[in-house]
């Protein structure tokens, strides 16, 4: 893999250009009502964090507004998501590293924010959280978050896994967890795609900036 830094793409968070408009609880149909209940149900939501997901009419933010529409592939996408955060090998750190790799070189600062608080909460720090969001290495010091920046950077920016980083990863976190680091990084590519095709509007809540100015003032 390249030694470049991951490119910064302007960001995108306003819900100005929002192409659906957020469906509240009583404009939905019994499938879509299913998806709702286990997004809001599930881990992701517990505690201070249902008010990421719920915003004050009852509509859902982030990707899961837009996969009420299809309701059952978005039940299938949404346990998907549940089983790379809760059912893989995978260290919680390392995990969200790729993501944030994804999310920025994607410019899904839906994605950043709320998964740059995550990394915070697993031991990701703000120097970390600075470099990648400024398109610069990370010192990481972890041997499981070093695979998995490389990793994830040489999927989102050079399209391949060249074989240096696939067996320096493979030694750190086995068979199993590269096979669920690609998966993971593939996935929130999938995840990033529906947030920059649909611009849906952020959450009820408060933004505190996740990440460098340069990157783009995530607040509201």
């Amino acid at each position: 893999m390249s030694g470049d830094a991951p490119r910064l793409v302007p960001p995108r968070m306003s819900g100005d250009s929002a192409r659906l408009a957020p469906l509240r609880p009583d404009q939905l149909d019994e499938a879509a009502r299913v998806l709702r209940d286990a997004v809001l149900a599930s881990p992701r939501a517990r505690g201070g964090a249902r008010r990421i997901l719920e915003r004050e009419d009852g509509s859902l933010s982030g990707p899961f507004d837009a996969w009420l529409r299809s309701p059952e592939l978005g039940l299938h996408l949404e346990r998907v998501g549940m089983a790379l955060r809760t059912a893989t090998e995978l260290p919680a750190a390392a995990r969200e590293v790729a993501i944030l790799v994804v999310a920025r070189a994607w410019g899904a600062d839906f994605e950043w924010w709320v998964h740059g608080l995550v990394a915070r909460r697993h031991g990701v720090d703000e120097a970390q959280l600075r470099a990648i969001g400024e398109g610069r290495r990370p010192v990481l010091g972890d041997p499981a978050c070093e695979a998995a920046y490389e990793v994830a950077a040489g999927l989102v920016h050079d399209r391949r896994l060249d074989d240096e980083t696939a067996e320096g990863a493979k030694r750190v976190l086995g068979e199993r967890g590269l096979v669920e680091l690609v998966t993971l990084v593939g996935f929130y590519q999938l995840v990033s795609g529906v947030l920059i095709a649909f611009d849906p509007p952020p959450p009820s809540v408060d933004w505190p900036v996740v990440g460098p100015p340069s990157s783009g003032d995530l607040a509201r």
